[in-house]
């Protein structure tokens, strides 16, 4: 039976800002995620052929992942591209506070890994870093400990946590960050601009470095 889908084999797929977000925060074994894992984990956009299509398919069969591949595609997790785009490579010093600033409206963002270590940051305050990467470590925990909880009994699919005023704006919010074995937050300072292709530079440049 000829499947209803076809791909455009001159296009190379791109994981978008929203895609990237879905591939670090997704829960564990998401087949959409783990997908978007494998394009993350390569050097440079592919080229959607046949053979690709093999390589992707993690076990599934042809008419399966290409069904799956037009849902991701529709909900906006996947684009194309006529031209082959390179991973980032990024120096953490120098260039992932220009990424973190493009993230935020108020210019202050941190990423820290699980332990509560600061790797980068644009805009805070010397003396409030350390403790920021700190409290970004027990959100994580927190996260952890009542997702459950969050996702599960209360169906609540927000991956961030937050500060909030009276009125309900975030202040500084928390975003938990999976990438293979490792975790890390993302803390933003004001309201977050993550539909940025800064965001996929970073989550895509974290998974080829990390996982």
């Amino acid at each position: 039976m000829t499947s209803k889908y076809a791909l455009n084999p001159n296009l190379h797929v791109c994981v978008t800002p929203a895609g990237a977000y879905h591939a670090a925060t997704a829960a564990a074994g998401d087949p959409t995620a783990l997908l978007l894992a494998r394009l993350l984990g390569l050097p440079a956009t592919p080229l959607l052929d046949g053979a690709a299509l093999r390589d992707l398919a993690m076990a599934q069969d042809e008419d399966a992942m290409l069904e799956m591949l037009y849902r991701m595609q529709e909900v906006g997790w996947l684009d194309g591209a006529a031209a082959a785009r390179p991973a980032p490579s990024l120096n953490m010093e120098r260039d992932v506070p220009r990424l973190l600033a493009e993230l935020t409206r108020d210019g202050r963002a941190l990423l820290a890994d699980e332990q509560g270590f600061h790797l980068a940051s644009t805009g805070f305050a010397h003396e409030a870093v350390e403790e920021l990467a700190a409290l970004a470590s027990e959100v994580t925990a927190l996260q952890r400990r009542y997702q459950s909880l969050v996702r599960d009994n209360l169906r609540i699919q927000a991956a961030g946590w937050g500060a909030v005023d009276a009125a309900a704006n975030g202040q500084l919010s928390f975003w938990p960050l999976r990438v293979g074995a490792h975790s890390f937050v993302l803390t933003i300072a004001g309201a977050p601009v993550l539909d940025r292709p800064a965001f996929t530079d970073l989550i895509w440049w974290l998974f080829r470095r990390y996982a």
